[in-house]
């Protein structure tokens, strides 16, 4: 074989060689930490998703004075930028802080339901979000974006246009890494649930956070056996007025086997996922 075709041959089997290795090498990229962030806001959700790639989203930003503690938080896991920013529903305990965070950290774009709602939350946030000039897209069921190759998001509600609870307007996110998925249901009420269910899609998930701090307004058993999820996660205060998380709730989720986390009892809880299974960090008990 003369030398130059030599050279051919090499060529094409070092080109063999990269095309079975890459796709290797891109699965690997499911095995790089997916981290989610259940902030300890009391009687108020915020949730810190920090990608694989470096991106991150956060999801509501608490009540009007749990901004500084948000904005602490943020900093000290080493946010600068908020890629996505995901304001679920214009209720005061999950936009109330809102403005302070886009004022603090390089907020790229933000989704939100079509639902102005007349509270001065809600007019400091589009205040802010105007003096930016951050894009804003409507938060609807069917919107699709990802992080890098390993980290997919799924919006699954709101899917109608009239809701008779402006809970039920709430964003509800899935977020899948690897075999991992997260089920976010904001404060999603049972006719936002019922919806989903008849829409025959898969709503399996790992981890599920739980619906309007626990209140038996939602979460429902048919909506927790579709889910099939081991482990829920809840948003709630400390003492707190209404008497959230239910008993309702909690008998159903006992009565699934589930693990329960609460942010009343453990403080920030970060949920690590490698691609294949799921970890989960606590500040311990208050």
């Amino acid at each position: 074989m003369n030398r130059i075709m030599k050279q051919i041959v090499l060529a094409v089997i070092l080109s063999a060689s990269v095309l079975c290795t890459s796709p290797k090498t891109a699965s690997a990229t499911w095995f790089e930490p997916l981290k989610v962030h259940f902030l300890d806001v009391g009687q108020a959700d915020c949730i810190l998703i920090q990608m694989p790639n470096g991106k991150n989203m956060l999801v509501d930003a608490g009540d009007e004075n749990d901004g500084p503690e948000i904005i602490r938080y943020l900093q000290s896991q080493g946010v600068a930028d908020i890629d996505v920013l995901v304001a679920t529903h214009p209720h005061h305990d999950h936009i109330g802080s809102m403005d302070d965070v886009i004022r603090n950290f390089n907020v790229k774009k933000i989704y939100m339901p079509n639902l102005p709602y007349d509270t001065a939350y809600y007019h400091d946030l589009f205040k802010i979000i105007n003096e930016k000039n951050i894009p804003v897209e409507r938060a609807k069921a069917g919107t699709k974006f990802r992080f890098g190759f390993s980290v997919k998001v799924d919006m699954l509600a709101p899917g109608s246009a009239y809701y008779k609870y402006i809970n039920d307007y709430s964003a509800v996110l899935r977020i899948t890494h690897g075999k991992n998925r997260f089920l976010l249901m904001a404060d999603a009420g049972m006719e936002s649930e019922k919806e989903l269910l008849s829409s025959k899609r898969d709503l399996k998930a790992n981890v599920i956070k739980i619906g309007h701090h626990g209140a038996n307004t939602g979460t429902t058993m048919a909506f927790l056996k579709a889910v099939h999820a081991k482990t829920a996660m809840i948003s709630v205060g400390n003492n707190n007025p209404y008497h959230y998380p239910s008993k309702e709730v909690l008998f159903r989720l006992e009565r699934l086997n589930m693990t329960i986390y609460r942010t009343d009892q453990l403080g920030v809880i970060t949920a690590i996922s490698n691609g294949n299974k799921i970890t989960f960090r606590t500040n311990g008990f208050k």
